[in-house]
């Protein structure tokens, strides 16, 4: 069944209470792991990231050695096992096996032992460590390997499908770089630009991460190093609209005359505008900047709560009667 990653995420929890491990299987830099590694820091997991196209059978099983005559295996430290102090800060660890159908058969079979019986050769996993899948999809034009029918039955599986609106949501809680999120608020149609068959950089949640990063101190990214992250055309597109914020009135402006400060006819412009006003509100200035963001329209009052609403909801307490204006629509 398709879903979205937050819709999976409440449900995993439930899972590993069962003994289940989940399989999230989607598309290239979606944003699995990275559920995976927000799940651990919610649950204080320490995070043992596995790709397992990179691992040998013996990595998985351990290596065979010879016990009083008789043929052992002695699993690597990778894994707590039962006798593994948890470490300080954390209430046990989450083993993310990556990539998961992609591994050669021989590795999918030692971690049919990993998944099943919870153990490394003759050894038992620490009962504080949590397991979950992720897999990329056949027709990505991914290495896909066939899963046997007993493996296949030992997950719970999930056909991830990218959501704009709940990824903007997370970014925006997430701290990235305010001129992305506008961006794509406004072309929602370039957070993901994979295609099968392109060999190029393409846009997707990972790597718009990854420009958020890189252009956090820069009031003029540079369009060479976005485009070697996110592709030529999405990159020269986002990198023209970083450059309307050059030109906006400043936030001294706006704070001295909310009601007077000239509004843009173009309408990217007033999308430049309305988050840079949302990324700089506050407690102590929520008043004057309220009122300058009541004059746009409906659409962009709606967008410009949101944001509050995920980058700074202490403000929401504070402008309730407009909020109550556009519930409807916000929530």
């Amino acid at each position: 069944m398709q879903t979205t990653l937050k819709q999976v995420a409440p449900l995993i929890p439930q899972l590993w209470k069962a003994g289940i491990v989940p399989f999230l299987h989607s598309s290239p830099a979606q944003g699995k792991s990275s559920l995976a590694k927000q799940l651990a820091e919610q649950f204080k997991l320490k995070v043992i990231d596995l790709r397992l196209t990179e691992l040998d059978p013996t990595d998985l099983s351990g290596l065979p050695y010879f016990n009083n005559g008789k043929a052992e295996f002695m699993p690597f430290n990778t894994f707590p096992l039962q006798d593994t102090p948890i470490p300080e800060g954390y209430a046990g660890w989450l083993i993310l096996l990556d990539e998961f159908n992609s591994a050669n058969q021989g590795v999918m079979a030692a971690a049919y032992k990993l998944v099943l019986d919870r153990q490394v050769g003759q050894h038992k996993l620490h009962d504080k460590v949590a397991m979950i899948a992720c897999g990329n999809l056949e027709s990505d034009n991914a290495i896909v390997n066939p899963m046997s029918s007993a493996l296949i039955s030992r997950f719970a599986h999930f056909d991830i499908n990218l959501n704009v609106d709940d990824w903007l949501e997370w970014a925006s809680k997430a701290g990235i770089d305010y001129r992305i999120t506008s961006y794509l608020s406004y072309r929602k149609a370039n957070l993901y630009s994979f295609k099968p068959d392109a060999t190029s950089p393409y846009a997707s949640p990972r790597t718009w991460e990854m420009v958020s990063k890189v252009i956090k101190d820069s009031e003029e990214p540079s369009n060479l190093l976005v485009s070697s992250l996110i592709g030529d055309g999405i990159a020269n597109e986002f990198v023209q609209y970083t450059k309307l914020y050059l030109n906006l009135p400043t936030l001294e402006e706006i704070l001295k005359n909310p009601t007077g400060v000239k509004l843009s006819d173009d309408l990217s412009t007033r999308w430049a505008t309305m988050s840079m006003v949302t990324h700089s509100i506050t407690v102590d200035n929520h008043d004057k900047l309220s009122v300058f963001l009541r004059r746009f329209s409906s659409e962009l009052q709606y967008c410009a709560l949101r944001e509050i609403k995920y980058r700074n909801p202490a403000v929401l307490a504070k402008v309730l009667d407009w909020v109550k204006e556009l519930a409807h629509e916000v929530f």
